[in-house]
């Protein structure tokens, strides 16, 4: 296996850092104990209380212990990551509950809180892409307007730069804004806080060449002033060499598929899975205890291959993003104020016209809390507007792109959360409200949680959230607009375009959890969850018309009648013994689809020769079990610390399903569908520490070498093993 220079570098690095301590060290002895001795408690320095008594702020805007959260919350520390082996922000997600992840190719997921994916069938991947979960950044949203969800590979940060991982499960808009439907990620960077320098690097190398290096610095001037600086870089190649060809209804290579000239241009790299590289700066200024200002930038770059474009000949698609961006914010004496930008070039879908854009999104937040004897209020207002403009990369006039021009999504906001303690501050109630205008469609939304929150005794908590969230406008869905001359050979042109007033999708969630500590030892926390998911919007063939003697048909954005309802339920155990902790975690849920209909056509559409009978209409009133969904779904975290050594095995697996592709009615024997088999993988990490602030490990992902894809049709995910080093100080 090849080495590369950045790993090389840094093994250098650390290890002159270390004899140049060591040296230091000879001539002081106030560093030998500190540098040489080795305490039990200095690796991953968390006590029982720090594992079982975590603090949040997702949940309720405001720091509190996990326990007391209102919500259905989970997090993912620093540590956890670290002891897992986890090689990305994506794959830690595996060590919360009630998240679906599924690999496409070497580091690039396919994302789910509880569910909800596939559930249109025969469609676009773009649209069966998690598009109701709202992803932010120390509370600033990265979501992607061009079709909604989340562009994980251009993330600016990294591993290193991770404090904690925070998860709320269930409908979240009152309090973060529209697109917080299923739930809300948010990603909280690390600050420092202790006086002086303070670095940390990762490096690690293995199967498939994969290279996965961070760095970071912070300082710590005075107790008012600190920084830290990062960059990160990943670079990795593909599990397999092959792509499956819709056509052929195998995995071929590249040049054997049935359009090589076309995919030559769109796979300038067909071994690469994922090249990606960050930097960022935090700054962080806190001239009192009541006030503080932080300001963040940074930038980041990357290619990968994944399932999200379609091409109509293999799953796999080349995407390219250049971003910056820059977030400030203010907190002084309960005001909170952020503004937040994001601008550069993305480019789905490599080799395929109209898939490429400039886009700029801004976010700016204001809100004040009130504080009474029992009760607290916070309003606040909020404002985003996000342009998306091809009109550089096509031809406007011909209408070759997918929008043709600069479109924009604006919303204002204005929004309360308040929180009332009585009966001995035994039960709180909690209620949020959000009103939302969009440009498109140009009508108020609603959305609004109320929960409720009964503290029996110190060792078991009740809570039942009821809440509405809305999922916002995209820029395809409202300004689509493309035209294809003789699109089905026989004449007839292809006319796309959005529709300025769909429905926003819409889910209304009720949840009832229970929180216990069973003794000084055990955290046991369960939920039982109901949604129903209404509104649901795709491109529909229409009914075919006559302009200037042409036959045209229509491929517009319409709602559609399906609708959704999920019952499910998440338990999850935290134990910790001494050096031993242990935390199983399992989601089951059942998804019903009522009036779901595989035809993407109304009745009079040239695409279905029946569409009389066979169209979106065609199974009004009846209802199914969703297939497209695992149904059972979690993982392990297992522990254990003994001396220098620091043991982990973070199983995780999904059961088997079924997904419904957009190529399944192109062709009749069934090969636009794909059933996905059970799997577990069992991941393992294996520490050693000489030294307190050095640690060497063996990384082992899949440990079982279940070789079997995840997504549909996709790259075969198999073992893989990597080394690396570890280095704080």
């Amino acid at each position: 296996m090849k080495i590369q220079y950045s790993f090389l570098l840094s093994v250098l690095f650390i290890y002159s850092l270390c004899i140049q301590n060591i040296l230091q060290a000879q001539t002081d002895t106030s560093k030998i104990n500190p540098l040489l001795k080795f305490e039990l408690d200095d690796l991953y320095a968390q006590t029982k209380e720090d594992l079982l008594n975590i603090q949040v702020s997702l949940a309720s805007k405001k720091l509190e212990s996990l326990f007391d959260a209102p919500l259905s919350v989970s997090v993912a520390t620093h540590e956890d990551i670290k002891k897992a082996g986890c090689t990305s922000i994506m794959e830690a997600l595996r060590l919360v509950p009630g998240v679906i992840v599924l690999e496409q190719s070497n580091g690039n997921f396919d994302i789910h809180i509880r569910g909800g994916n596939n559930v249109q069938k025969n469609s676009l991947f773009s649209v069966s892409a998690n598009t109701t979960t709202l992803v932010m950044i120390d509370n600033r949203p990265i979501y992607n307007y061009y079709l909604g969800g989340t562009f994980w590979e251009s993330i600016p940060i990294d591993l290193n730069d991770v404090d904690r991982i925070e998860l709320v499960r269930g409908t979240a808009a009152s309090l973060y804004g529209p697109n917080a439907v299923s739930g809300v990620i948010n990603i909280i960077t690390k600050k420092v806080t202790e006086l002086g320098l303070h670095t940390f690097i990762n490096a690690q190398q293995g199967s498939n060449n994969t290279f996965i290096n961070n760095a970071s610095i912070g300082y710590r001037f005075n107790r008012k002033l600190s920084f830290v600086a990062s960059a990160n870089h990943q670079s990795r190649d593909r599990t397999i060499l092959e792509y499956y060809n819709y056509p052929k209804n195998q995995y071929v290579p590249l040049a054997q598929t049935t359009q090589p000239i076309l995919l030559g241009n769109a796979y300038p790299n067909p071994e690469r899975a994922m090249l990606k590289q960050g930097a960022n700066l935090f700054l962080q200024y806190q001239p009192n205890e009541k006030t503080s200002f932080q300001l963040s930038t940074g930038w980041q770059d990357s290619q990968v291959q994944k399932a999200y474009s379609e091409n109509f000949t293999t799953p796999l698609t080349t995407a390219n993003s250049n971003t910056r961006y820059a977030d400030v914010k203010i907190n002084a004496s309960g005001f909170l104020g952020q503004v937040s930008l994001q601008n550069g070039i993305q480019e789905e879908g490599l080799g395929s016209l109209g898939q490429q854009w400039i886009f700029q999104s801004i976010d700016a937040v204001a809100e004040y809390e009130l504080n009474f004897k029992n009760l607290s209020i916070k309003p606040g207002i909020n404002y985003r507007t996000v342009y998306y403009d091809d009109s550089p990369f096509v031809n406007v006039a011909l209408k070759t792109g997918q929008f043709n021009g600069r479109r924009d999504i604006n919303t204002f906001a204005g929004y309360t959360r308040a929180d009332y303690m009585l009966l001995d501050d035994k039960l709180r109630l909690g209620a949020a409200l959000r009103v939302d205008m969009f440009n498109y469609p140009n009508q108020p939304y609603l959305s609004y949680q109320a929960t409720a929150n009964y503290k029996l005794n110190t060792q078991n908590q009740f809570r039942l959230v009821y809440g509405r969230a809305y999922r916002s406008a995209n820029i395809i869905f409202t300004y689509a607009d493309r035209y294809l001359n003789n699109f089905n050979g026989a004449g007839a042109d292809l006319e796309l375009f959005g529709n300025r007033n769909l429905q926003l999708l819409r889910t209304d969630m009720l949840e009832l959890g229970w929180r216990g500590k069973i003794n000084d030892n055990w955290l046991l926390d369960t939920e039982f969850f109901y949604t129903d998911t209404r509104n649901y919007a795709d491109f529909i063939y229409g009914n075919v018309y006559v302009r200037n003697g042409t036959q045209i048909q229509p491929f517009s954005t319409m709602n559609i009648p399906l609708t959704t309802q999920q019952l499910g339920a998440t338990i999850s155990v935290n134990y910790v013994e001494n050096d031993f902790q242990i935390k199983p975690f399992l989601t089951y849920q059942q998804t019903t689809l009522k009036n779901s209909s595989p035809y993407n056509n109304t009745e009079n559409a040239l695409i279905n020769p029946n569409a009389q009978q066979n169209n979106i209409n065609s199974n009004l009133g009846k209802k199914e079990n969703h297939q497209g969904v695992p149904a059972f779904f979690g993982g392990i975290f297992i522990n254990y610390k003994y001396k220098q050594f620091n043991f982990n095995l973070n199983p995780y697996f999904f059961s088997e399903y079924t997904f419904f592709s957009f190529q399944n009615p192109n062709y009749a024997d069934g090969r636009g569908i794909s059933t996905i088999p059970t799997k577990l993988m069992l991941n393992a990490k294996i520490s050693y520490s000489p030294i307190r602030s050095f640690s060497l490990y063996l990384n082992v992902r899949n440990g079982l070498d279940s070789n079997t894809k995840e997504f549909y049709n996709t790259d075969l995910i198999g073992r893989r093993v990597f080394g690396g080093l570890h280095f704080e100080f």
